[in-house]
């Protein structure tokens, strides 16, 4: 992180007990070893410190009620230091409607929010990625703070992965991160990209769906001979004219049939004047039709207007209400004085003198006076508006009378024509009855094919808009996947992978020197990728090939390759590590013959570059260490 980033460590760490005592450790910048035998508290601590990194659990103890630590301390805050910058972090598990709550100095920062803080201070950029396969269709998630912290914290219990129970896919953006590739990776583009491919699948899944559903559809409709063919936009249209062309002809038929009975049954002087009543008929159909449609319209138009009339009415009684309580209360007079609650004499002898205030009085009092204007101006308005609504209603109960008597005309002519038409209509019916009968079923049953088939054409359209906004959205794919793919192929994965690659086998060579034969191993080799990573020894990968010691040295490993990013332009590691070193390593009876696993910390945070980092690691001894800062925790605790 030497781009300019500002490199992180802890300086003071402090627990405060329920009693307002204050236990304290302090830390340096470099290898700061937290020493002790078993039981004296030391992953206690970094348990503390790992809550003030913003953990959402409810005290730094969770997990160890029973030993009443939640309930002995109260509170605990550290020294954060970023680069020159140092702030003092706190939580309070405590204090009522705190305990969710960071607090920066006086500032109290909900965890999340916490987290962005802390990356904006280590100039980590906040990120989404894919949680696996980025085409599964999961939202992606944000790569927290938290996420990170796992890499940069190695707890006492978590000694078996590079982060114990952290999903594969979300190692690997950990690592992507670390290494600076994540920017380039999970770009806006790259998620756009995603998601413009989701919405093709999805939508091909969709029309795949509806062809099978339309071809279902297509099998009942288009069952005729002649009709069942492809079914496409010109086939259907193909369909619609063929069952159009049938039914005029239906229709063509059903007049012919009509006319030639009426030939037949009615002599030729009387033709005429059916023809005559039939226009009648129909005439005085469609009128009668607009004169119902006219007294529903004025039917509905009274009603509003009654309404009206109603509200109107009403405001009238409140205003008569209101005048009348302006009445009951104008006579009132002051009888103790607002201030003091004394009694009031009208000590003036001045008539035109208020005889409180002792300011003129009008000769009409102004509010009165007012207020009479007021009611009086809004009784004219309401008494003009009634006047109108009565006159609107009585001109349309009017108009009301005259369309009922219209339409009373008509439907006695109309039963006058039919009564007239019947024997006539009785006279054809008897010839043609059955036929015409025959050729009403045809028309109804063409009539719905032809609906049917205008559902057809509908479902056609919908598969072509599917189709084309498939199109659509390829042609935004196409310029975007180059775009994406141009930025892949200008990340230099092998390159970024060799950094920590480098870093591991360092740390391991530097072991074997101090200690020959500990690491007897092929150098681990890491691959990493958009799409996944691996690291191998030899030719396999590391978690099958490593027995537990092995594990254990491999693990020291990768945490000092991951310190040696924050030396390196472009990487966002933050220059610090904390390890609790399991029990195999912190016997008291090991003093010095461990020390093997420390020293190449202690070298490589001497160097230009690394001086500002900072190694927190636990142990019963490690005696005989130089150039580290000594935490020594001797009070046993026991049950």
């Amino acid at each position: 992180m030497s781009d300019g980033s500002p490199l992180f460590s802890i300086g003071r760490l402090q627990r405060r007990l329920s009693s307002g005592n204050v236990e304290e450790l302090e830390f340096d910048r470099g290898v700061n070893l937290l020493v002790g035998p078993p039981n004296t508290g030391k992953t206690k601590w970094l348990q503390t410190l790992d809550f003030l990194f913003g953990d959402t659990g409810d005290n730094p103890f969770e997990g160890s009620e029973e030993t009443g630590l939640p309930e002995k301390y109260e509170a605990a805050g550290a020294e954060f230091r970023f680069g020159q910058e140092a702030f003092w972090i706190e939580r309070r598990w405590r204090e009522v409607g705190a305990k969710s709550k960071v607090f920066v100095g006086d500032e109290s920062l909900p965890a999340r929010e916490f987290q962005h803080w802390i990356m904006g201070k280590l100039g980590i950029p906040i990120l989404h990625f894919p949680k696996g396969n980025p085409m599964s269709g999961q939202t992606w998630p944000e790569l927290s703070f938290r996420m990170l912290l796992r890499h940069v914290y190695r707890q006492q219990r978590f000694w078996g992965d590079l982060a114990d129970k952290q999903p594969e896919g979300e190692q690997q953006a950990c690592l992507m991160q670390f290494l600076g590739l994540a920017e380039k990776v999970f770009t806006e583009e790259y998620g756009e990209l995603i998601s413009l491919k989701l919405q093709v699948e999805h939508l091909k899944a969709s029309y795949a769906n509806y062809g099978t559903a339309l071809e279902a559809l297509a099998r009942d409709i288009l069952s005729e001979p002649g009709l069942s063919v492809g079914v496409s936009a010109a086939t259907v249209r193909a369909a619609e004219g063929r069952l159009a062309e049938e039914i005029n002809s239906l229709r063509t038929q059903r007049s012919e049939l009509i006319a030639s009975a009426r030939d037949k049954a009615i002599a030729p002087g009387g033709r005429r004047r059916v023809v005559e009543l039939g226009q009648e008929r129909a005439t005085n159909t469609v009128a009668l039709q607009e004169l119902r449609l006219k007294l529903d319209e004025a039917t509905e138009r009274l009603a509003d207007l009654n309404r009206y009339r109603a509200e109107l009415a009403t405001e009238s009684e409140r205003l008569d209400r209101a005048e009348e309580a302006g009445r009951i209360l104008a006579d009132l007079r002051i009888t103790h004085c607002p201030a003091c609650d004394q009694a009031v004499h009208q000590d003036s002898t001045d008539d035109d003198e208020c005889f409180l205030c002792h300011q003129p009085v009008p000769k009409e009092p102004m509010v009165a006076q007012l207020g009479a204007v007021r009611i009086k101006f809004e009784r004219d308005r309401l008494s003009g508006e009634i006047e109108e609504a009565d006159e609107l209603i009585a001109s349309l109960n009017s108009e009301m009378s005259r369309l009922r008597g219209e339409i009373s005309s008509i439907q006695e002519r109309l039963r006058f024509v039919e009564n007239e038409l019947a024997p006539s209509r009785e006279a054809v019916s008897a010839l043609v009855q059955e036929d015409v009968s025959a050729l009403d079923v045809a028309l109804g049953e063409t009539s719905e094919r032809q609906r049917q088939l205008g559902r057809l054409s509908s479902a056609v359209a919908a598969g072509a808009e599917i189709l084309e906004r498939v199109r659509e959205l390829e042609r935004k794919i196409t310029p975007l996947q180059s775009r994406v793919e141009e930025a892949a192929r200008s990340t230099d994965f092998e390159a970024a992978a060799a950094e920590l690659e480098d870093g591991i086998n360092e740390y391991l060579s530097a072991i074997n020197v101090l200690k020959p034969g500990a690491w007897r191993h092929n150098p681990v080799r890491i691959d990493i990728s958009r799409s996944g990573f691996s690291i191998k020894v030899g030719t396999r990968r590391w978690s099958a090939v490593l027995g537990g010691t092995d594990t254990l040295y491999f693990l020291m490993a990768y945490q000092y390759g991951l310190l040696t990013l924050s030396g390196k332009n472009g990487c966002h590691y933050p220059g610090i590590s904390i390890i609790d070193v399991p029990g195999e390593f912190s016997g008291e009876s090991i003093e010095d013959k461990e020390n093997f696993i420390v020293q190449p910390f202690i070298e490589l945070l001497s160097r230009d570059g690394y001086q500002a980092c900072q190694l927190i690691i636990t142990g019963a001894s490690f005696t005989g260490l130089e150039n580290v800062t000594r935490r020594e925790l001797r009070h046993v605790y026991t049950a």
